[in-house]
Parts: C-alpha cells; structure tokens; sequence
C-alpha cells in the first residue's frame, strides 16, 4: 500500500532527531502514548485526521504544497494497484443473502461459462429459494437479483464502493466484506 506521506513524515521527525513520544508532546498530546501510537500508526499506515496532519506538518516544519503533492502520489499508486487488482480475471461467483448480514456463497454449475448463462442461473436460483443474490461477475461488475428473480441492478465498483455485499457496524468506518478470489 502507497505510504509517502507518512514515510516522508517519518523521515522528518527522525532527521530532527524526535521521538514518537517527543513529536507527541510537541502537537500537544497530554496523553503521551496515545499521540505516539497516532503519529506511529500514520507513519506506518497512513492513517491520520486532518487536523492531525496539519499539526504533524507544521511541527515538523513540512510545507502544505509537499503534504498535497505527497497525497497526490499516494493515490495515484493506490488507483494504478487497485485498477490492476480489479482487472485480474476471476471466477463468478453466486454470494446469496440468508438473512440480514447473513451471505453464503453457491458455487456454480461447471457447464456455466457465459454471463449471460449465470445470471440466468443466478435468477432461476433467487426465484426458487426467494433469497435475494448478488452475482460476482468479475471484481469489476456485479448483478443483484431480488428473491422473485428480477434483476434489481448491475453494478461497477469504484475504489471507495465495493459491488459485492458488505455490512458496516455502526458508527464504524471499518466495511465486513465478503471476499472472492483471492
């Protein structure tokens, strides 16, 4: 994963000769540790609020044209690695809905090689068992089929929404998804 700007950071706070626990006090942390384990996790990961950003950035004396330029980067690396992920071939996939935040997946017959062939399967099954699918045709496309067989929608993923099921906790950022071909 594409982490410039918090190994640009990292560099930083270590050619100034800072400590985690230093730069921490420095931003203003009254709870020491805390701060380390934020500023760590960003320069590790790349985690980091704005706020936290802006402050890391002027305690360390970094320009906000190069915190941009760093992001830009970031992202950049991030599309072309997940425009290359997306794009690897992939077996459909059949993901059906039991219950609420319920899914199981049925594997398709072997003489189904089309699209076209499994979204018929893919609607006869929804039909039958009246649970709603979602029919991975690739990382890229999908199709949801409500439990009378009709198609709902066809959907294309974007870095930030995924077209398979997911469910997210309340008030968490952090998405359960259901992973296929991998």
């Amino acid at each position: 994963m594409a982490n410039n700007l918090g190994n640009y950071f990292l560099n930083q706070r270590v050619q100034m000769s800072l400590t985690l626990g230093e730069l921490a006090r420095r931003v203003g942390y009254r709870n020491v540790s805390k701060g380390a384990n934020r500023i760590a996790r960003f320069e590790r990961e790349g985690m980091v609020t704005e706020d936290l950003l802006a402050i890391l950035a002027e305690a360390l004396g970094i320009d906000m044209q190069t915190v941009e330029a760093l992001i830009d980067q970031d992202r950049q690396e991030l599309l072309r690695a997940w425009e290359e992920w997306v794009s690897e071939p992939v077996p459909m996939q059949l993901i059906v809905r039991y219950l609420a935040a319920v899914y199981g997946t049925v594997p398709l017959p072997q003489e189904i090689t089309t699209h076209a062939q499994a979204e018929a399967f893919a609607c006869e099954y929804a039909k039958q068992h009246r649970h709603r699918v979602c029919l991975a045709l690739s990382r890229r496309h999908s199709v949801w089929i409500d439990a009378l067989g009709q198609v709902e929608v066809r959907t294309e993923t974007t870095p930030d929404d995924p077209n398979v099921p997911f469910m997210r906790l309340q008030g968490s950022r952090t998405r359960f998804l259901m992973r296929f071909g991998e």
